[in-house]
């Protein structure tokens, strides 16, 4: 009989290829494309989904966004509000709701990088524990 080979990271690499979450770009599409990564996790195995919204989700609670930063973040990509509706509904500029998002995006890309550094050396520790044996 033959070998049926699965590739379970393929997901994932699908989404870190479309989505570089180490930049603000990478971030602000993850959150345009939110709604439609959500629907598409109902689908039976597409776990990548759950797990980079879940990721986006932490990292968003570990950038220490200001509460301007996460409303905007929340009319704009959450209720798809445009900047001009979200501005008005905050009481401020359509700019003003731009910078926001722009200031949020990069320190959530910012989170990325730093669990990305992480990841990394903990990879060195390992393959140089493995040089050791």
């Amino acid at each position: 009989m033959g070998k049926i080979i699965i590739d379970l990271d393929k997901g994932a690499r699908e989404y870190t290829r479309k989505y570089a979450v180490i930049d603000a770009k990478g971030i602000a599409l993850l959150l345009r494309d939110g709604h439609h990564i959500r629907s598409r996790t109902y689908y039976p195995g597409d776990y990548a989904g759950i797990d980079i919204l879940t990721d986006l989700h932490q990292a968003m609670s570990v950038a220490s966004l200001t509460p301007r930063q996460s409303e905007s973040i929340a009319w704009v990509y959450g209720c798809d509000l445009t900047l001009d509706t979200a501005g008005v509904l905050m009481g401020i500029t359509k700019q003003a709701v731009k910078q926001a998002i722009c200031c949020a995006t990069e320190k959530i890309a910012a989170v990325f990088r730093h669990w990305g550094e992480l990841e990394n050396r903990m990879e060195e520790c390992k393959a140089g524990d493995r040089h050791e044996l």
